[in-house]
Parts: structure tokens; C-alpha cells; sequence
């Protein structure tokens, strides 16, 4: 993110739901851009993702690690 993303954080920053509060202000200010990545991507937004990234790391078939 570019340092003026903090123009549109309030001091609540704990209690930002991004969805509603700052992307979609962004996005309305026509300054919402996105990269498409060809490579290996998977959220971490649960145990159970950690957990599956974690026995692809432990199985040395993580595609993200450098050898």
C-alpha cells in the first residue's frame, strides 16, 4: 500500500472493517488498483489454513519455499 492509505484510517484502526470503511472509499476515489499473480497464493485466515500451509511446508512441497 502507498502511505496515503492512511488518509483514510481513522484512529479506530482496530475496529476498521475494510470492506466497508476504507476500500470501498478507495475505490470510489477511482485509486483502487490490483496486480493478477500467476504464481502460488492461499490465505491464512483460519487455524485451518495455518494448519494446511504448515503440512505443505513440513511435506517439502511448499511452492513458496526456496531451496
Amino acid at each position: 500500500m502507498e502511505p496515503d492509505i492512511f488518509d483514510y484510517l481513522t484512529s479506530d484502526v482496530e475496529d476498521i472493517q475494510w470492506e466497508k470503511g476504507p476500500l470501498a472509499q478507495i475505490s470510489k476515489d477511482n485509486e483502487l488498483v490490483a496486480y493478477k499473480h500467476h504464481g502460488f497464493w492461499k490465505s491464512m485466515d483460519s487455524l485451518r489454513d495455518k494448519k494446511e500451509l504448515e503440512f505443505l511446508w513440513n511435506q517439502t512441497n511448499a511452492p513458496w519455499k526456496i531451496w
